[in-house]
């Protein structure tokens, strides 16, 4: 075992006692009164936070292009698609604008992360940073607005003398842990869903304190885009609106005018999707023009995602609950290694007693706020905004254990978790100053460990899922062949090559479109055999025989060797991958 998984058991048995011990000091005061606590400056509060930006910013920036290192399948279909539609105006399977790209066939991509690569393509080009560059920008923006939503809900007298100090320590947590480092580094739709919920989340709690229509309009606005984010914020966003908003209409923070006018909004904004879903899914006719298309997905992703009423169902059912009970703990192993790196869960593999103590209090809060006799206008407000990170907890549960969950659906559980950890530390740090700075400590050693071990060792374990070398390889061998000379590209070690191609020779989705051969057309996830003069398949088993004398090779290191004995043939090593042709 590494250094890391000693540590992870020790300061998992430190950090029960540490929750035991602050319960237990707890119980026994005299007085319930907190240890006396004196909050930070403004001044030194600032220069903290800004410190703590720095830092953010640094993880998320630094080696960007090169750690991961090579380009993720869904990474490349999200660059390619913005591509072709800034250049052509077509996605890849030829449609203009559409509401929801088809992308591999059942979606997959969703529409707002192609549409905002779409600018940046328009202003910058193509490439692996810039293709990153959204996701990174928009994790430091995540990190810079949880600080404000920190202060909203601490801005509550009952954490006067401790609110600055929670304040930085969750937006630090959330700066530091390896979830949403690495969650920032790639392209992934779902990885800019973090920065849409906190947005709507800090609108959220804006507009309870300022009680306006257009402050609650404004809310319901941004929840509608992060409709547009990814396919879980779907289900999270509707849940969490029905139960903050019921919350606080019985609190009176929310008026029933409100209500209608944010609904309006919200479903003017969401319309588009909306007709998609019933295109898709209620049987209305496609919708294309040449300006914008609501089109048919080739395959529906529900019976994948969702559980189903038949003899399976115990059996997920179950897995979804271990499942979600390792997310909540330890973390859970058994993810992709573009999620998470191994001996880092998502916020420590420690941590969870401290976020333990947390979700209890943020639920006896929740239920606290319920009685009617609380009129108390600050109050009410705590209490509301406290309710709206408790229904992001239950919205999460519920889609945990009704889709066949991973970290990725389960993306805008974190931020919630994050919060009950500091609710959790300030429960911990009221009891026993000298239990919270151990816990700054060691959380402070983790986070040292982590970032060490992710920029030298990360990219070792991610290899098959980010292929390195065999984008630049591909188009090398785009520039020797050009449309003339056949390409065959090997499939050792790749996973859907074809939209490696597509993205990193910047290739006409018009020529794609009326040229691609799909293994299978009807498949979950098309994958290509074959367009214009690209081949993806296992090398033919005389790589040298006449007829390929014009071919170009793509082929691994493993490969090469295949072409060892034939003097008139040039390799050219790009590192994993080769490009192969005939002198």
């Amino acid at each position: 075992m590494r250094i890391i998984d000693y540590y992870n058991y020790i300061m998992t048995a430190a950090y029960v006692c540490f929750g035991v011990a602050a319960v237990v000091i707890y119980k026994n005061r005299t007085s319930k009164n907190n240890c006396e606590i004196k909050d930070l400056t403004a001044g030194t509060t600032n220069i903290l936070f800004a410190l703590t930006m720095i830092i953010a910013s640094a993880l998320r920036l630094f080696m960007l292009g090169s750690v991961p290192y090579g380009l993720q399948q869904d990474e490349a279909s999200i660059g390619y698609e913005a591509f072709a539609l800034a250049r052509y105006g077509i996605d890849r399977n030829g449609y203009a604008y559409p509401v929801h790209p088809l992308a591999f066939g059942s979606g997959g991509n969703s529409e707002l992360m192609i549409y905002l690569n779409m600018i940046s393509v328009k202003l910058f080009g193509t490439g692996v940073v810039k293709l990153r560059l959204l996701p990174a920008i928009l994790g430091i923006l995540t990190v810079f607005v949880f600080f404000f939503v920190l202060k909203e809900i601490f801005s509550y007298s009952g954490f006067d003398g401790k609110k600055n100090v929670l304040a930085l320590m969750g937006t630090a947590f959330l700066a530091l842990c390896p979830w949403h480092v690495i969650l920032s580094r790639w392209s992934l739709d779902s990885n800019i869903m973090p920065f849409l919920q906190i947005i709507g989340l800090y609108s959220f709690l804006v507009a309870l304190r300022k009680k306006t229509i257009k402050s609650f309009a404004f809310c319901a606005g941004l929840l509608a885009v992060g409709m547009y984010g990814y396919g879980a914020g779907t289900m999270i966003i509707p849940m969490f609106i029905l139960i903050a908003c019921v919350y606080a209409l019985i609190k009176g923070v929310l008026g029933v005018k409100e209500v209608i006018v944010s609904g309006v909004v919200f479903m003017m904004i969401f319309m588009p999707l909306f007709l998609f879903y019933a295109v898709n899914y209620l049987g209305l006719p496609e919708i294309v023009t040449d300006y914008f298309c609501i089109n048919k997905l080739t395959a529906t992703r529900s019976g994948e995602v969702f559980l189903t009423l038949d003899s399976s169902l115990p059996g997920k059912l179950l897995n979804n609950i271990k499942v979600l009970g390792l997310v909540l703990t330890v973390g859970n192993d058994e993810d992709m290694l573009c999620h998470f790196y191994p001996g880092y869960a998502t916020l420590f593999e420690f941590t969870f007693p401290v976020i333990f103590i947390g979700i209890f209090i943020i639920f006896k809060d929740f239920i606290k706020g319920l009685n009617k006799k609380i009129t108390e206008k600050e109050k009410c407000e705590y209490y509301c905004k406290n309710a709206a990170f408790a229904a992001f907890i239950v919205a999460n549960v519920i889609l945990s254990v009704a889709v066949e969950t991973d970290i990725s659906r389960m993306v805008t559980f974190f931020i919630p978790l994050i919060y009950a950890f500091v609710r959790g530390f300030d429960f911990i740090y009221s009891n026993s100053r000298k239990i919270a700075i151990i816990i700054l400590s060691t959380l402070l050693l983790a986070d040292v460990s982590f970032v060490k071990d992710y920029f030298t060792d990360y990219n070792s374990k991610t290899i098959s899922i980010f292929m390195p070398t065999y984008g630049d390889a591909v188009k090398r061998a785009y520039e020797v062949a050009g449309d003339e000379r056949q390409i065959y590209s090997t499939y050792d070690g790749l996973s859907a090559p074809f939209i490696i191609a597509l993205y990193y020779t910047d290739y006409d989705p018009h020529l794609f479109n009326d040229t691609v051969v799909y293994y299978d057309d009807s498949a979950m996830f098309r994958t290509a055999k074959s367009f214009g003069n690209f081949i993806f398949a296992d090398l033919p088993e005389d790589v040298t025989a006449k007829e390929y004398e014009e071919t170009v090779f793509v082929v691994s290191s493993a490969e090469v060797s295949l072409f060892e004995n034939e003097d008139n043939y040039i390799v050219e090593n790009l590192g994993a991958y080769s490009v192969v042709y005939m002198n």
